[in-house]
């Protein structure tokens, strides 16, 4: 009995070997294929992060552009208020001196009429004086 019961245990336990020899090659299939999935995953991780760091260079590019021709256009806003002021004190002052300038050339008509009606007075008293001398 004891050698049947022996020899039971010897096929049990190639059973059991053969049984572990099948999960041991199933598990370092497993594995390989973990391995290679593990590889895959960090090798897409890493064109993913390249991906990221090469937009986050070209966004940081635009960005300072962008920043750089707001600044360029505010400085160019500011001068050209400033220009757009001058020209309308410019303006103004133009506009003043326009109005001295056909003031003074009324001025000198207004002179120039007030010295002809008195020539044409003094004209008139020398004939009126004229004629009394002559009555």
């Amino acid at each position: 009995v004891s050698k049947n019961e022996l020899d039971w245990f010897h096929q049990d336990l190639e059973m059991q070997v053969k049984k572990w020899q099948q999960e041991k090659k199933e598990n370092q299939q497993n594995l390989k294929a973990l391995r290679n999935t593990a590889k895959k995953h960090t090798d897409t991780n890493d064109r993913y992060s390249k991906t990221i760091d090469e937009k986050e260079k070209q966004y940081n590019a635009y960005l300072n552009t962008y920043l750089e021709t707001s600044n360029k256009f505010a400085n160019d806003k500011v001068k050209l208020e400033e220009l757009i002021k001058k020209s309308q004190d410019d303006f103004q002052q133009c506009v003043k001196r326009a109005v001295e300038a056909e003031v003074s050339v009324l001025k000198n008509w207004k002179e120039t009429e007030i010295c002809k009606i008195n020539g044409l007075v003094a004209s008139a008293e020398a004939n009126l004086k004229m004629l009394k001398s002559l009555s």
